[in-house]
């Protein structure tokens, strides 16, 4: 039974970054469409890398189960507390972040609370200011009402049952690692080129799509969060609006800056690679 618990906690969908760190947060399509409990991201995919001084947003979806069985005995969920660990603060998250509740979690007091039998989200969000490796810590307390007299409600009381693991699950298999401040800026001309990619984030490929006024070679050129150039290539534009496809097969899942260099300027964007699943 300690099992299920292990992997009630949290999901991702890969957030695209924004000039702003997000607020809010929205439960994985993907995740849910295999109506299995637990979490995503699982420890495999893990969490997305963030880099100092940039916004960073990474969606959690959990989804607590209804019920289990124990010794021929129904057992309820009613949520799933999620704390930080005594000799840690704040999740040990890098600092600058913190977890926000989604609209169906309830926060007080740093305590997470996700309602048995629904699929809940939160977002770790925030601008962070340490580069480092941090392994993130989250102390996992299910409470369960056990059933003698039918099945368990649809909509379990969150607020009773009784704890049921003594010492709390310690989940610390989550790192998120914070790079170094990058060594290229995002930029927008005065000359806007309204350099965008879809979809993004993106898994097997993202189209790269900008609009230029002439007909003339372009440059793209895709950059790791170390300022490092990872991909260039060459094209001919047309009038108007222009698309590039991008694959991602040769890439590692993360955030990569791209720019589209045309005549004498250029355009850098933000792009989130995340697993293809």
């Amino acid at each position: 039974m300690k099992k299920i618990y292990t992997f009630i906690l949290a999901a991702l969908t890969v957030m695209a970054f924004a000039q702003q760190a997000p607020t809010t947060c929205s439960n994985d399509p993907i995740f849910m469409a295999t109506n299995k409990p637990g979490i995503w991201p699982d420890s495999a995919t893990n969490f997305i890398q963030g880099t100092v001084g940039l916004p960073y947003g990474q969606n959690i979806t959990v989804r607590v189960p209804k019920d289990t069985v124990q010794s021929s005995i129904t057992i309820c969920f009613n949520r799933i507390e999620l704390t930080t660990p005594a000799s840690y603060t704040n999740f040990n998250l890098p600092p600058g972040l913190n977890l926000l509740a989604g609209t169906t979690v309830t926060a007080s007091a740093g305590v997470y609370k996700y309602p048995g039998n629904m699929v809940s989200c939160s977002v770790i969000s925030g601008t962070p200011t340490t580069a480092g490796t941090y392994t993130v810590q989250f102390k996992v307390q299910p409470y369960l009402t056990p059933s003698f007299s039918g099945p368990c409600p649809a909509t379990p009381n969150y607020n009773s049952g009784s704890a049921s693991i003594s010492p709390p699950t310690t989940l610390s298999y989550y790192i998120i690692q914070i790079n170094p401040a990058v060594g290229i800026k995002e930029e927008v001309n005065s000359r806007s080129l309204n350099v965008s990619n879809v979809p993004n984030p993106f898994s097997a490929k993202t189209t790269i799509k900008f609009t230029v006024k002439d007909e003339a070679p372009a440059k793209i050129c895709v950059y790791n969060l170390l300022g490092d150039k990872i991909f260039e290539d060459k094209i001919k534009t047309t009038y108007g609006d222009n698309s590039y496809e991008l694959g991602g097969s040769n890439l590692s899942n993360g955030m990569y800056l791209y720019t589209i260099q045309y005549k004498n300027f250029s355009e850098t964007k933000r792009m989130v690679l995340s697993a293809n699943r």
